[in-house]
């Protein structure tokens, strides 16, 4: 009885044993992941991908079974896949059950592919692969999850050098514009000037102003829209606002806040996770006071401590604290804010987006909340610097007690940059950090005298 249910379930997961799998989401889009996970496919180390619900996560391990059945000639039946988001596993089943069943009826003198989507769900997970990686012979595993908690940190202590871990991020801008239609000729134009390194710009001032000329207008509106609205893959193809706020609302912030965060956490009061959330969503960009918060909202200090955190691990929202040298007395100091995308602000309040000088005031938030995801990909410590009422956006370095190589980062997405808005930040750069060099990152201008350089955010590059 028990094998007719494991083997049941089994079936319905893994359509590609008996027929071509023809879905649409096989035909999508390939992230940039997609390709970069082809180094690793004959190693032996465990793959892990993290990322937010409706990255892609999913689509990204089945299009990587229909590549090594088409292109790598794989045998089908060599390849299990099994999604705990809906498996009778969890609450029926052991894991080991399902990876018996798999393993006793298949080749164990050829390699055998499992893909086990959002493993967050199951208990001890870690420790029954590591099982299996240490005892079983010709096994590859893939997982994934939305819980960087459950992907990241007890993976540490039990796999350690059995995997490897990758992130799926939101769309970047880059990938919007490959999956819209925005066109051949602006995608090329604009991976030619795109920038990645800010310190190696690689062409002169003359060509940026030419391409911003022709092209500058219309990335910008590209830009906004991508802010905006569309940074999960099937927003895109959606055809109004209403149905993609209707979306990301019900796929993405509900299933995470009512469903993945409760069921992990065990939380019973899911109005109340919800309520501090929205708050927290309000807030992107600025400075963020605990205990102010759980007063204004009813919600006990610790408790509200205890939210951040399951968002945090959640992949939700991040808490970056006012610069020192100091790790111990920076978590003192004032914080800021910042969501994951910032499409979660614009569905709880598209009416702020009607009136272009409302809409102005909080693009800037916005596009900030963009330049931080970005820069946290690229560094291992962020910051901000504060001293009485001035501030610098962003401190970045990946040595936190040196102060070589540190970008200071204003993110200004105005029309108009004026020199005595920046006197902070060059004094800032040459008294504190003893360099000359600041980055200016702009909504469309672009200049480069080696030692302020300005850069649209839009040519920011993941």
């Amino acid at each position: 009885m028990k094998n007719n249910l494991i083997l049941n379930e089994i079936n319905k997961q893994n359509k590609h044993w008996f027929a071509k799998d023809s879905s649409q989401a096989l035909k999508k889009y390939k992230r940039k992941l997609f390709f970069e996970l082809f180094k690793y496919l004959k190693e032996e180390q465990i793959l892990s991908i993290i990322g937010l619900r409706r990255t892609g996560k999913t689509t990204l391990l089945k299009q990587i079974i229909q590549h090594l059945i088409e292109k790598e000639k794989i045998n089908s039946k060599q390849i299990l896949f099994i999604s705990f988001d809906e498996a009778l596993v969890t609450s029926k089943m052991p894991l080991t059950k399902y990876l018996d069943v798999f393993l006793d009826k298949t080749n164990e003198n050829k390699l055998r592919y499992i893909f086990l989507d959002e493993i967050q769900y199951i208990d001890k997970w870690q420790h029954i692969l590591k099982r299996y990686y240490d005892t079983r012979p010709n096994i590859k595993f893939f997982v994934s999850g939305s819980s960087s908690l459950f992907i990241q940190k007890k993976t540490t202590e039990s796999l350690a050098g059995r995997i490897y871990e990758f992130k799926l991020n939101h769309l970047t801008f880059e990938e919007y514009l490959e999956i819209s239609k925005a066109g051949s000729e602006i995608i090329k134009d604009y991976n030619k000037y795109a920038i990645s390194d800010f310190d190696k710009i690689r062409y002169n001032e003359d060509e940026y102003q030419w391409f911003l000329s022709v092209r500058g207008n219309e990335l910008e509106k590209l830009f906004e829209d991508y802010l905006l609205r569309h940074q999960f893959p099937e927003t895109i193809q959606k055809e109004n606002d209403e149905t993609i706020y209707k979306y990301i609302e019900d796929a993405i912030y509900k299933k995470s806040i009512e469903y993945d965060i409760p069921r992990l956490f065990d939380i019973n009061k899911i109005d109340e996770l919800k309520f501090a959330f929205r708050i927290l969503i309000t807030e992107t960009g600025n400075e963020i006071e605990f205990g102010k918060i759980a007063s204004e909202t009813g919600i006990e200090l610790n408790t509200f401590k205890k939210y951040l955190n399951y968002f945090h691990e959640s992949l939700l929202f991040d808490i970056v604290y006012n610069y020192s040298k100091s790790i111990r007395k920076s978590r003192r100091l004032q914080k800021k804010g910042y969501i994951a995308s910032s499409n979660f602000f614009t569905t709880f309040h598209p009416e702020l987006f009607k009136i272009k000088t409302i809409s102005n005031q909080y693009m800037g938030k916005l596009v900030e909340t963009y330049i931080y995801n970005i820069l946290k990909e690229k560094f291992e410590y962020i910051s901000f610097y504060k001293k009485g009422q001035k501030e610098i956006d962003f401190i970045c370095n990946n040595e936190i007690l040196s102060k070589d190589d540190t970008k200071l980062i204003e993110v200004k997405y105005v029309n108009n940059l004026e020199r005595e808005k920046f006197l902070f930040l060059e004094k800032t750069a040459k008294d504190i950090f003893k360099t000359e060099k600041y980055f200016i990152f702009s909504k469309k201008q672009f200049n480069n005298n080696n030692k302020k350089i300005i850069i649209p955010c839009f040519l920011i590059k993941h």
